[in-house]
């Protein structure tokens, strides 16, 4: 009997304390869904001011670096021009006085 009882009181003071507590629960609530939306927003601003800034900063600077190194190589080349020009002149100039390979069984 005394479980009985302790039962519908228990009940009754879920129901009454719920009944009492559903407007606290749905401030909780909307307060729970503002931080959520807030949060999301913000994330989006982020984002969307991340790849503004990536499109803004990053890519001219890629860019940039990719036209020094291109200067660099061209300078390079163009101060290694007359060297390769020389050994190639005087590779020509030892094949051409080495003379032809003789010709098997000429007797010159």
């Amino acid at each position: 009997m005394v479980i009985g009882l302790f039962s519908v009181f228990t009940a009754l003071v879920l129901i009454v304390c719920g009944v009492a507590l559903f407007p606290m629960l749905l401030i909780v609530g909307a307060v729970v869904l503002a931080f959520s939306l807030l949060a999301g927003v913000l994330g989006l601003v982020f984002r969307v001011v991340g790849a503004l800034l990536l499109l803004v900063l990053a890519v001219p600077l890629l860019l940039g670096g990719i036209a020094v190194a291109f200067a660099v190589a061209v300078a390079i080349l163009h101060a290694a021009a007359p060297l390769l020009l020389l050994i190639g002149v005087i590779w020509l100039i030892v094949r051409h006085n080495r003379g032809a390979a003789p010709i098997a069984g000429s007797r010159v």
